[in-house]
């Protein structure tokens, strides 16, 4: 085991020969990890003023057992499980007695279809660009509830974004510096109402110092562990 002090308090960890952390112990309080023979996270156990809780993770898929399946919470109460194909894909997400269903179907095309809750569906195309798979397109169908929300997108050969068209037909155009990190975006382009946001960013770390946008410019300050210290707003 091993100590560290953080502003006088004194933190205790515990590890095994792997370096998976097997307890944390602060102040009154102490966490305890357990895993299966697979080394996956299954227990995490917190000691507090004599009150114990536990939090377990599944694995029940047979043919990948590397997936998480569920999490049952401090209650015994399940409230998330998962599923699989036989791919390791996931095709299902739900909380407890079925709350928040959604459903992904891989189709042949490789497009999926995702289906929420309440029945609506959409559908995701990609495009294998820089040897990632990227959405090209989305097809929302209207219901009840919300409407169509179609969307298309492009980008350039390192797969950034250069383009987003809304279901208005509204388009977002983007550029970027040698580090790939965006330095202006372009709202409603082309339009009357258009308004462009640019950004400058830290030379040596990836942390914005300054926004400009049609109304105000906003710097940003940080310290050694780059934390933000400070934030300025001026209007234009």
């Amino acid at each position: 085991f091993f100590r560290v002090s953080l502003n006088g308090q004194v933190l205790t960890f515990t590890e095994d020969a792997r370096h998976q952390p097997l307890s944390f112990s602060s102040e009154g309080v102490i966490i305890n990890y357990k895993y299966d023979a697979n080394l996956h996270l299954t227990e995490v156990e917190r000691v507090q003023n004599g009150v114990t809780a536990r939090r377990h993770y599944h694995y029940e898929d047979p043919r990948n057992t590397g997936l998480l399946t569920g999490i049952t919470d401090e209650r015994g109460v399940r409230f998330a499980t998962w599923s699989y194909d036989e791919k390791g894909r996931a095709v299902s997400s739900q909380h407890s007695d079925g709350a928040g269903l959604t459903q992904v179907a891989y189709n042949t095309d490789g497009s999926s279809t995702v289906t929420n809750e309440l029945g609506k569906t959409t559908i995701y195309h990609y495009q294998q660009i820089g040897g990632i798979k990227r959405v090209i397109s989305v097809e929302g169908e209207p219901s009840a509830n919300c409407p169509a929300s179609n969307s298309t997108y492009t980008y350039d050969e390192r797969g950034l974004m250069l383009t987003k068209t809304d279901a208005k037909g509204l388009v977002t155009t983007y550029t970027y510096d040698d580090r790939g990190l965006e330095v202006s975006r372009t709202e409603a382009s082309g339009t009357p109402v258009a308004r462009t946001i640019t950004t400058e960013w830290d030379p040596a770390r990836f942390l914005p110092v300054k926004t400009v946008d049609d109304q105000r410019i906003t710097s940003y300050r940080y310290d050694d562990q780059r934390r933000e210290i400070s934030r300025q707003s001026v209007a234009r």
